[in-house]
């Protein structure tokens, strides 16, 4: 099969816009693989897909939706040399289908990824709207700040976020203080390429949930970059850690923590929960820099927590 030159950028650009079947079709013809080798290679590993599917597949005809079938998908990334996760991400959620049609779709719970639960929980659910599983991280990065009292007083955030269905116009930003922190201590800012919408504080509990507005709805395959800070006022309870938990999966995630002298940690270490119902666990040790700055990157992070931890004595 004659490959085009431009094949390569027509792959990237569409694993980065879409639709599904336009980035597989893209992407086969680049590899010079026909449908009938692709299932054979699929067949190698244990995957078994009828060539009548991959056709609809790349047609758009259909599209893969149960687990067999998003196996086959992660499958088809590696056999065509893509990044994990770049075709499937480009699926967005199943479709509803029969009688669950006319039922409202639960949103994808933190679990324990994040306390305290039962706060978060009644705090997010008044703004999960519908369109709440239309959107997907790309990338994300936090910058905690912590002051001289051992609180952290401001977590920035700056994230690339893309459009996976539907017409998304807004982000749910979620944060969990340190327990003891008052819920009145806690507040949001818009830094940029988005508002503030509606804002819930839980009554008991230091947990806050905001809606970022955007300007516009976005198109399934469009990405949107904004920027927002949380920041914790006076009374803020000492913290041993900064915890991000994510609900889908994120291509790449650089979280730091800067402290202020004189109190300075003695042992700082990463923290993973491979997850949503996993056990917390410590990971590698990490040194503190000269600049009293420590950072963990993640890339491909499936659902679960990401984190640095740290002891004061």
């Amino acid at each position: 099969m004659a490959v085009p030159p431009d094949a390569g950028l027509e792959v990237e650009v569409l694993l980065r816009t879409g639709p599904f079947h336009a980035a597989l079709r893209a992407a086969v013809e680049r590899s010079g693989l026909t449908l009938e080798r692709l299932r054979d290679r699929l067949d190698r590993r244990g995957i078994h897909v009828s060539l009548s599917t991959l056709s609809y597949w790349r047609l758009g005809r259909s599209r893969p939706e149960r687990a067999d079938s998003l196996r086959a998908v992660q499958a088809i990334e590696t056999i065509l040399g893509l990044p994990r996760h770049s075709l499937e991400a480009l699926l967005g959620p199943p479709r509803p289908r029969g009688r669950w049609v006319s039922r409202p779709q639960p949103p994808r719970h933190y679990g324990r990824m994040l306390e305290p639960a039962q706060s978060l929980a009644e705090t997010v659910a008044a703004l999960v709207g519908p369109s709440d599983g239309d959107l997907r991280l790309w990338s994300q990065d936090d910058a905690a700040t912590v002051d001289a009292d051992g609180v952290i007083r401001s977590v920035h955030t700056r994230q690339v976020l893309r459009a996976v269905a539907g017409h998304p116009d807004r982000y749910l930003a979620v944060y969990c203080a340190d327990p003891g922190t008052p819920p009145g201590a806690l507040d949001v800012e818009a830094r940029g390429n988005c508002r503030l919408g509606r804002v819930r504080r839980h009554p008991g509990a230091p947990v806050i949930a905001a809606e970022l507005l955007f300007d516009h709805a976005l198109r399934a395959g469009r990405t949107h970059l904004l920027e927002y800070r949380f920041t914790i006022g006076d009374k803020g309870a000492q913290a041993r850690d900064y915890r991000r938990a994510f609900r889908y999966p994120v291509g790449t995630y650089v979280l730091s923590v800067q402290f202020t002298e004189p109190l300075l940690p003695v042992r700082c270490y990463a923290l993973a929960q491979p997850g949503v119902d996993a056990a917390l666990v410590h990971d590698d040790e990490l040194a503190l820099t000269p600049g009293r700055v420590l950072h963990v990157l993640a890339k491909d992070v499936q659902p679960g927590v990401v984190g640095i931890g740290w002891d004061w004595s």
